[in-house]
């Protein structure tokens, strides 16, 4: 359960930084960055609580399945956040 949760509340701030961003362009504050590496860390810990949620025999499956998902889907969007933050976009 609490894999789902780190992964949710790394998903929502993920939304709010990206549409604080795009209403601002070219404006953004500097506690984005913080942002950004607590919902990472968040998300990694809700990963971490998936996997070993889904080795215990007792429990069912759904939930820690659900909160991995979450937190894979949550951890791949800021890593592509980061890495276009680091790369560039460049257009042609």
């Amino acid at each position: 359960m609490m894999a789902l949760i780190f992964g949710m509340m790394s998903l929502i701030s993920f939304f709010l930084a990206t549409t604080i961003s795009i209403r601002n362009p070219g404006e953004m504050i500097s506690r984005m960055g913080g942002v950004g590496l607590l919902a990472m860390i968040l998300a990694l810990t809700g990963l971490i609580l998936g996997i070993l949620a889904l080795q215990e025999d007792d429990v069912f499956p759904m939930m820690p399945r659900a909160g991995f998902a979450v937190s894979l889907i949550s951890i791949v969007l800021w890593g592509c956040v980061i890495y276009i933050g680091i790369v560039g976009i460049t257009y042609n």
